[in-house]
């Protein structure tokens, strides 16, 4: 008897479960769409910039450890961010000469455990003699963002050591939904549509 009941309480809260707990709500979760944030210095006049140097991987951030990515995908992204600078009248710096801008490229990938418990209040009189279980149930999910910096290396606070964020880029919902690497590609470029500000007539 105490088995049975043991397995009904177990078997309900799995019922339980999985009609309403199969994925956080959307208030809980990065958006499936993908979302480009970018922000910008108005102090600076970017016509006063011309040269950039990008880096030539893919900084991935996770709960566990950091990592280089050289993949296939990562220079693509990295190719079409370089494309966009080159739409906004920048220049790759030649091998061997300070650049004005240094772009770099961070990927975080971060998965969200959630705990579910659902209890069970059911009593008959001969029940009472048992310890009532409450089980606890896990799901996760991952969510990935990358972040564009666009670094000044024209000006360099030497005496604190500091370097100056220009313009940057998020783009959140990653991994959250299906998207394409056409779907990538069209965030950064809405990453630079959305900032038109980013852009030089510097000789």
């Amino acid at each position: 008897m105490k088995t049975k009941l043991g397995l009904f309480i177990l078997g309900a809260g799995l019922i339980f479960m999985q009609a309403c707990t199969k994925y956080p709500p959307s208030s809980e979760r990065l958006l499936e769409d993908l979302a480009v944030i970018t922000q910008y210095d108005t102090k600076i006049d970017f016509n006063n910039y011309k040269t950039y140097a990008i880096v030539t991987s893919i900084t991935k951030i996770t709960d566990k450890d950091t990592t280089q990515v050289n993949d296939q995908m990562a220079q693509n992204v990295l190719a079409q961010i370089a494309k966009n600078m080159e739409l906004q009248g920048f220049v790759k710096a030649a091998d061997g000469v300070k650049p004005d801008f240094g772009i770099d490229v961070i990927y975080y990938e971060n998965t969200y455990v959630y705990t579910y418990s659902y209890d069970w209040w059911g009593y008959y009189p001969y029940w009472d003699w048992y310890y009532p279980y409450y089980p606890v149930y896990y799901s996760s999910y991952t969510a990935g963002a990358a972040n564009i910096e666009l670094i000044d290396l024209k000006v360099v606070d030497t005496n604190n050591q500091k370097l100056y964020l220009r313009w940057n880029a998020f783009i959140r919902g990653l991994l959250t939904g299906t998207h394409t690497s056409a779907d990538i590609m069209n965030a950064i470029n809405q990453a630079f549509i959305q900032t038109p500000q980013l852009r030089t007539s510097a000789k």
